[in-house]
């Protein structure tokens, strides 16, 4: 399951800001927040293109959205030192 930075932050226990830091200090983002060419394809950080046209601006505003995969959240935690430990799912059957 593919997640927001902020998604994935709380998911590790973390904050977004905090992750977002970690990340621009280990050269994993630019200063701008952007992915680093290194990770662009590498399956662990992506960016997702957006696209909102606000009535009051009346042209097409552009953005894009650091998103985390499934892949991504195994390699974060590892580079972090998190440990995750899967919850087992309660049985919905009565």
């Amino acid at each position: 399951m593919n997640r927001t930075v902020k998604e994935a932050a709380k998911a590790l226990g973390l904050n977004e800001n905090t992750l977002r830091a970690w990340l621009r200090e280990k050269g994993h983002l630019n200063k701008d927040g952007t992915l680093a060419a290194k990770h662009i394809g590498a399956g662990n950080l992506y960016m997702d293109a957006r696209a909102t046209q606000p009535k009051q601006l009346g042209f097409r505003k552009h953005y894009a959205v650091l998103k985390v995969t499934a892949q991504g959240m195994d390699w974060l935690a590892k580079q972090m030192g998190i440990e995750i430990t899967e919850v087992p799912q309660k049985d919905t059957a009565a």
